[in-house]
């Protein structure tokens, strides 16, 4: 049973098991920076004393000697703050690569218990993993500040309380009381920093949106309008942006000028009740390092709010929180970053031998597909026709998982299967979407997609896409780079690169969403020959005529 004091800290705890993932930098460099914070407790020593003996002796070899401490004090406390900010920055790094993993391998995840919901835009997602992981691992960046300044006040406090107990509640006391305050203020830093997120992404998912659909864009005379568009989404990020900076910036001054106040009355108080200089100067000195407590506070309650808003958005990503299994933002594996180990290679599943694919009662409602039955025999050809909008692709996408059925199931051998998307990726089945999706890689990268394929393999499936004579054109082959988005190729070189990824994996089954619409018909003929002599089981959506004469079955969608 989670209790009240855990929920209240549930993102600390999330972090904590996060940043444990390269534990010993993290808490290296957090134990270097707490030592760094207290060490102006030693620096202000040596500070009262040197104003002391300069008051009281005067120019002598004491007074250098003091002096010489205190610069060897200031370079020992530089090359600390240089060793802690390098360690930890590695412990930092990785915790935010990790999130960044897992978030990907969620959104990656066809089915399964690792599946994210797919529900924000591309532009969206890219955005929430370049800003929020840092707002999140910053949380506590902030607990680490505050214990080192708390750690040094309580020196502070014990010293000077020695000296002049007065003087020192007329310096810590007012610190105290603001610092409370500024609890008060975490709701409108959470607002503020919730709109400046949410209006970057509106920025980036529509600048992908339009550059994915430049050429419609062109086509329809829109360019203007689509300026126009992202003129208004850019004065409300800098708008919003704006407000959430200013916010910042006026609580931090705010709070620095209150502090500073506070440094000055604690002075007053201890020049009138008769310090000496080295006194004074020693309360200066670590009453100014106390400026930072009422700011730490402060960031420390904006830091939580802003976590608050960060989580969410990254959770949205993430499949949802399961007490049988780690939470799925903070899982530990291998990431080759830092130093770490190399990455898991693809988990493939053990391959099941297909002898039947059945459809019954398949309904996807307002995608023209409306119980539909079907079998698909091993070694088959079954094509599924129709016009434009009767729900080919829609038919195609629901028997992978790629879209929920409202009524009917999918049947493997027999047995039907519970998670669709989980249970139609390689081995036992490949998937080619109409739009081919290529990256701007090497074109033997783009077909072996991290897997271990031999080249061997590799030229079979080649072959068997009837992309061989096109691959030995090309200047480099297989170490040809095809561009961003398969630019360098033509459609038809792009819809059998596609194939030819799919047929790499050896499937028992082909899905092929209008994999030839681009080919011409002998070329096709190829392709369906080749598919058939291998005896691959295929379904395929096509209206061309060579698919519809070389299909054992056609279904016909109205």
């Amino acid at each position: 049973m989670t209790t009240p004091l855990a929920r209240i800290f549930h993102g600390e705890r999330r972090m904590l098991h996060l940043v444990g993932y390269r534990g010993r930098w993290y808490w290296l460099g957090s134990a270097g920076w707490t030592v760094w914070f207290v060490t102006p407790l030693a620096t202000g020593w040596l500070v009262g004393r040197v104003f002391g003996r300069l008051q009281s002796s005067g120019t002598g070899g004491r007074f250098w000697f003091l002096l010489g401490c205190l610069l060897a004090a200031y370079i020992a406390t530089a090359l600390l703050i240089r060793i802690a900010h390098v360690t930890y920055m590695q412990g930092v790094e990785s915790a935010k690569g990790l999130m960044r993993v897992n978030t990907l391998n969620a959104q990656l995840a066809s089915g399964g218990a690792e599946a994210g919901p797919r529900s924000v835009p591309v532009g969206d997602i890219l955005v929430r993993l370049r800003d929020d992981p840092f707002d999140m691992v910053f949380l506590l960046d902030n607990w680490i500040d505050l214990f080192g300044l708390l750690f040094y006040s309580a020196g502070t406090v014990a010293v000077l309380w020695q000296i002049d107990p007065w003087a020192t509640l007329a310096g810590v006391g007012p610190m105290v009381v603001v610092g409370v305050a500024n609890r008060f203020v975490g709701t409108l830093a959470r607002r503020y920093r919730a709109r400046a997120r949410e209006s970057a992404s509106a920025v980036s998912d529509f600048l992908t949106a339009a550059i994915t659909a430049s050429l419609t864009v062109k086509v329809a005379g829109a360019q203007r309008d689509v300026l126009r568009r992202l003129d208004t989404l850019n004065d409300r990020r800098a708008g919003t942006a704006v407000l959430d900076q200013t916010w910042n910036e006026v609580l931090w001054s705010a709070n620095t000028a209150m502090a500073d106040l506070f440094v000055g009355l604690a002075l007053v108080v201890a020049a009138r009740r008769g310090l000496d200089t080295g006194q004074i100067a020693l309360f200066a000195t670590l009453l100014t390092g106390m400026v930072w407590v009422p700011m730490r506070i402060s960031a420390l309650v904006v830091g939580r709010r802003r976590y608050q808003v960060s989580a969410g958005r990254m959770d949205v990503l993430l499949p949802e929180p399961d007490a049988g299994r780690p939470d799925p933002m903070t899982v530990h594996r291998q990431l080759p970053i830092l130093g770490g180990g190399p990455a898991d290679a693809p988990i493939r599943p053990d391959r099941i031998p297909l002898e039947r694919l059945e459809l019954r009662d398949v309904t996807v409602a307002g995608r023209g597909v409306e119980g539909v039955e079907l079998t698909v025999e091993r070694g088959q050809l079954v094509v599924v026709a129709g016009p434009v909008g009767a729900g080919k692709t829609s038919l195609l996408r629901a028997v992978v998982g790629l879209l929920p059925l409202d009524r009917g199931e999918v049947l493997w051998n027999g047995g039907p299967i519970a998670d669709r998307a989980a249970f139609f990726v390689p081995p036992q089945c490949a998937f080619v979407a109409q739009v081919p999706r290529l990256f701007a890689e090497s074109l033997a990268d783009n077909l072996r997609l991290g897997h271990r394929i031999g080249d061997d393999e590799l030229a079979d499936a080649i072959a068997l896409a009837a992309f061989d004579d096109d691959v030995a054109g090309f200047p480099a082959g297989l170490g040809t780079r095809i561009g961003a988005r398969g630019v360098r190729l033509s459609g038809g070189q792009a819809q059998r690169a596609a194939a030819a990824r799919a047929l790499a994996q050896r499937p028992e089954l082909l899905v092929l969403d209008d994999l030839t619409s681009a080919l011409d018909a002998e070329t096709e003929q190829a392709l369906w020959d080749r598919l058939a002599a291998a005896g691959f089981t295929v379904l395929a959506a096509s209206n061309r005529p060579v698919a519809l004469a070389r299909a054992d079955t056609v279904l016909q969608l109205r």
